[in-house]
Formats: C-alpha cells, structure tokens, sequence
C-alpha cells in the first residue's frame, strides 16, 4: 500500500515538473527580450540567465529522478504506470525546446555586451581609428540581424522571443548606439579634414617663406653687385 502511495506521488511530482519547466520555457520566450542599455547591464542579464538555466536544468534532472523512480515503483508492484508512458516525451520535448531557446537567448546576450563593450571603448578614447569604429558598426549590424531571427525547435517550428513591439524596442536600442557610432565617424572625418587643412596651409607657409628667402637672397646679391659697380666707377673717375 505504502508503495502504491509513492507511485501515484512520483508520478504526480513528475507531471508537476513537467508544467513547472513549461512555465519557464513560457517566461524565457514572452518576458526575456531585453539586452539591455550598456555592458554592465548586459552582463548582470547574462548572469541572471544562467542561474535562470540552472533552476530549469535542476527542474528537468528532478522530472526525470521521479520518472526513474516511478518505472522502479511498477516494476516492483508488477503494475503499469498511468502517466510516465507521455510524460517522459513531454519532459524531453519541453527541454529541448527550452535549451534550443536559452541557447539562443545567450548568445544573443552575448552578441549585446560585446557590442556595448567595443562602443563604450570607442566613447571614452578621444583618438579613434577608422578601423574600431567598423568593428563596433559589425557587431552591432550582426546582433540586430540575430534579432530578427526566429528559434527554430527541434521538431521545426517557430519562435520569436517577445512581441514584435518588444523586439522592436529592443532592436531600437541598438540603432540608436549604432547613431552614435556614426556620428563619432563624422567628427573623426571633420578633424582629419582640417588637420589636412592645416597641414596644406603650413606647407604653403612654408613654400612662401622659402621663396622670400629666395627673393631675399637675390636682392642682397644684387645690392652687392651694385655696389661693386659703383666702386669700380669711382675708381676709374679718381683716376
């Protein structure tokens, strides 16, 4: 009797597991969209998705624990289980559908605090490279295309994490980072412009400075071959 107790509980216990890890696949799905405004919080989200991935891995070994044990109940008491037959497949169908998803939901975390990374570093240095500045606009252009991108289950369906207006607004967020990139190119261009501005103007400076040295140096030439002819005029009328 006391066995036929701890079967019915085992497989009661398993069905919950089972809905406990679907609502978590249903709250990884509507509610974590955001990536996001700048690295550190990038990096707490990526934290907190991992511990959220250890519950969902703790409820999954735990589903399948009390399956395990309810096959050892039946055949102990020599009966047949009334659930773990369906409910071993829907653990296992929840849970990839679950890894498929939070797999996904990583690297697009991922994706997110590597781009804040190389755009606040751009930010803070006042001399930038051209070449930083596309590295930040690629990462940024990869990680909104990854956005737009459905999780695909291992059966072949579909689905996007959020609403479209969520996604959107998170993709938003992105844009409005990838302005600033571009804005940031635009001044670097402006300074090269007027260093090579500057740079012209010196070397025409210094072009008219040397052809004044030129002219000066023929003029004194001149005054001394003026001179001497005056000398050898003088002399000749003395004589």
């Amino acid at each position: 009797m006391l066995q036929m107790v701890q079967l019915f509980k085992c497989e009661e216990d398993a069905l919950q597991a089972v809905e406990w890890l679907g609502e978590l696949l249903d709250a990884l799905l509507k509610t974590h969209v955001r990536l996001g405004d700048d690295s550190q919080e990038t990096r707490a989200m990526l934290d907190k998705h991992r511990k959220f991935v250890d519950v969902a891995q703790s409820t999954y070994d735990y589903g399948r624990q009390l399956l395990q044990a309810t096959v050892v109940l039946c055949q102990s008491l020599r009966c047949t289980t009334r659930s773990s037959g369906d409910t071993l497949p829907r653990l296992n169908r929840v849970w990839k559908q679950f890894s498929v998803s939070a797999d996904e939901r990583q690297q697009r975390l991922e994706l997110a605090l590597n781009f804040h990374s190389t755009a606040e570093r751009v930010f803070q240095q006042k001399c930038v490279e051209a070449e930083c500045l596309d590295d930040v606009d690629s990462s940024g252009k990869t990680l909104l295309d990854r956005l737009m991108m459905p999780i695909i289950f291992p059966d072949g369906s579909e689905q996007y994490f959020g609403s479209p207006s969520e996604m959107a607004a998170a993709a938003e967020g992105v844009r409005e980072r990838l302005l600033l990139i571009e804005e940031r190119r635009l001044q670097l261009q402006e300074a090269r412009l007027h260093n090579n501005e500057e740079e012209k103007e010196e070397v025409m400076l210094k072009g008219q400075e040397a052809r004044l040295d030129v002219i000066g140096e023929e003029l004194s030439e001149k005054e001394e071959q003026d001179e001497e002819e005056e000398g050898e005029v003088e002399q000749q009328e003395s004589v």
